[in-house]
């Protein structure tokens, strides 16, 4: 079973136990500061202030969502039709569908009292030699190399990944099979590309995914092989929406976490304590 089948299932179980608010807002990012070599991010905001992030830099996602139309559908048809349209060919839709996911899960775990960020962060102590990388993150190569690895980054886009030592660049996943650790970017779940990076990494391969993209309920992912979900909760949606309108880095409007089997308790575990 694909990552956007489970997708799907899940979002029906949350639509036949919950009532969920309605999507009132998508901000997107200025388009003068979309210029393909810095990440960007839109968010879908909830009625209740539940805020999901989303990548806009695939294609031309944030020029479609930025024409009325695509909006206000979304807001028009509710934030379950947005969210189940994960897997669209239209990248732009996948995006959007991914944002409404976000703040659907952030509401439902605010719901059930259960604060992502307050669980404590599993060790990054793991032995590693050969670190795959999908997607590129600086701060995370520089650490890497720091501790004697070899990266071997996978980028779509490999004008943004400047030549160094100890940097393997591919545009393809099949060098992932040697890595003994893979970091992923969430926007995998917003192209359709997670299974290809899970097949390619090989059975057995630990691989955490990372990125605002990945701030909705994990279950799906772990159930096809995920081993970590880094995402981050936004509790300032007011300070978030001035910061956009400025231009101006949000990430202070939140809190990064990282989610394992362990702690986290699970959909079913959720809804029961709603």
């Amino acid at each position: 079973m694909s990552y956007p089948d489970d997708h799907v299932r899940l979002i029906d179980k949350i639509g036949a136990s919950l009532k969920i608010p309605k999507i009132t807002e998508i901000l997107l990012p200025q388009s003068d500061k979309v210029d393909g070599q810095e990440d960007e991010f839109g968010f879908v905001i909830l009625e209740d202030g539940s805020v999901g992030p989303f990548y806009v830099c695939l294609g031309d996602t944030r020029d479609k969502l930025a024409e009325t139309q695509p909006r206000t559908r979304a807001i028009t048809r509710g934030t379950l039709w947005t969210a189940g349209e994960i897997g669209s060919p239209d990248l732009s839709t996948s995006a959007l569908a991914i944002g409404a996911f976000n703040a659907l899960s952030q509401h439902l775990m605010r719901m059930a009292d259960f604060d992502p960020s307050a669980t404590a962060s599993p060790s990054d102590d793991i032995p590693v030699k050969i670190v795959g990388m999908v997607g590129y993150f600086p701060p995370l190569v520089e650490r890497y190399l720091a501790k004697g690895c070899t990266l071997v980054v996978v980028e779509q886009k490999p004008e943004r990944v400047p030549g160094q030592e100890g940097v393997e660049l591919h545009t393809t996943p099949d060098a992932l099979r040697h890595c003994d650790r893979v970091i992923c970017t969430a926007s995998t779940l917003i192209n359709g590309t997670l299974d290809e990076i899970l097949s390619s990494a090989g059975p057995d391969k630990r691989i955490d995914l990372i990125g605002p993209s990945a701030s909705g309920l994990p279950d799906p992912l772990f159930a096809c092989g995920i081993q970590s979900v880094g995402g981050i909760l936004i509790d300032r949606p007011g300070q978030l929406r001035s910061t956009m309108e400025a231009g101006e880095k949000w990430g202070d409007c939140g809190r990064k976490y990282q989610l394992t089997a362990e702690n986290y308790p699970g959909i079913e575990a959720l809804l029961a304590k709603i």
